[in-house]
């Protein structure tokens, strides 16, 4: 049976040049943020995007979203192509869980304010009407209603969190991207506030893009997995298949860096050489050979693409060519 494919990238690409110079600002160089990624979401899934700090998970995601304009490269939601110019009737389709819990919200709004933002801009409901829609909302999301007439700064950042999804979730949005929403918050908030995005994700059938710099997280919330490194993608994989048949050498160093929570469990650790190459000057070939224990002379002058290596499983490094299969 097909999959109802909601979203669709296509080579994408995000380039920041680099300039110098007061007056001329002549363009010395590129940042390569996104450099030729391609993937699907299918609708229902929670996909999880996995990666080191400044691998371009966040660019992407704001790409997505239409909040940055994509160097090269194609977006289709819901078969229409999308930029930073969406319609908006499109656009309150995508909504964004965003990393800050704070500084996503206004401090010289109330909550009920904040939350009902989306419907003023959107939608032409009475007081009533978004009063029938905000109500079950919030219980849902764990406000109190007591608490709609105070301020962010009233509020924990666990609360703050649960205000910025019951804002995305108002519009009730095709695609909710998550952009590292629990990094901010302490270790049990942040299972609290994981176990409310999984009871969300039931409740109203969302479709998610998950970004994480922690697997942990992605594994306990996503369906697949990407993993992505320099501005490229990996490895990608149902949740699943990646942890127990991890195949690229990055996502195995990832895997090795998880905490066992068992003192009496030793994890092997896979240590990495050398520092990450900046994404101005990125090597020729495969973005991890400098760092790869088991590079060969064509990861250093080849990029590899992505390949099939088994049903949902797609992994880019030139170990698994045809031809060329070994296990690592």
């Amino acid at each position: 049976m097909n999959r109802d494919i909601i979203l669709s990238v296509s080579g994408l690409k995000k380039y920041f040049p680099v300039r110098r110079g007061l007056i001329l600002q002549k363009t010395v160089g590129q940042v390569k943020a996104v450099d030729d990624v391609s993937f699907q979401v299918y609708r229902g899934e929670t996909l999880g995007i996995i990666g080191e700090s400044g691998c371009g998970k966040t660019t992407l995601a704001r790409m997505i979203m239409g909040l940055e304009k994509q160097t090269e490269g194609e977006i289709t939601f819901l078969g229409k192509k999308i930029d930073t110019e969406m319609p908006a009737d499109l656009r309150k389709k995508i909504q964004m869980v965003f990393q800050d819990p704070y500084s996503s919200l206004d401090p010289r709004m109330n909550i009920r304010r904040i939350i009902e933002e989306p419907l003023r801009v959107h939608t032409k409901l009475s007081a009533n009407e978004k009063r029938q829609i905000l109500l079950p909302l919030l219980k849902n999301v764990g406000i109190d209603e007591n608490a709609l007439q105070k301020y962010p700064h009233e509020f924990s950042g666990g609360q703050r969190q649960r205000i910025g999804i019951a804002r995305a979730l108002i519009l009730q949005p095709e695609l909710l991207l998550c952009d590292e929403p629990v990094s901010a918050l302490d270790v049990s908030i942040q299972a609290q506030i994981l176990n409310l995005f999984k009871d969300l994700e039931e409740t109203y059938h969302l479709t998610m893009i998950f970004v994480s710099h922690d697997m942990s997280v992605i594994r306990h919330i996503s369906d697949r997995i990407i993993v992505m490194y320099l501005g490229q993608i990996m490895e990608i994989a149902p949740k699943k298949e990646l942890f127990d048949h991890t195949l690229h050498p990055y996502s195995q160093a990832l895997m090795s860096a998880i905490p066992v929570a068992d003192p009496e469990r030793q994890r092997a650790r896979i240590p990495l050489k050398g520092e990450i190459p900046s994404p101005l000057n990125a090597p020729p070939g495969c973005p991890f050979s400098g760092r790869c224990a088991k590079a060969k002379e064509i990861c250093h002058c080849q990029k590899p693409g992505l390949r099939h290596t088994s049903a949902q499983h797609y992994v880019a490094c030139h170990l698994f060519a045809e031809g060329c299969e070994e296990t690592l």
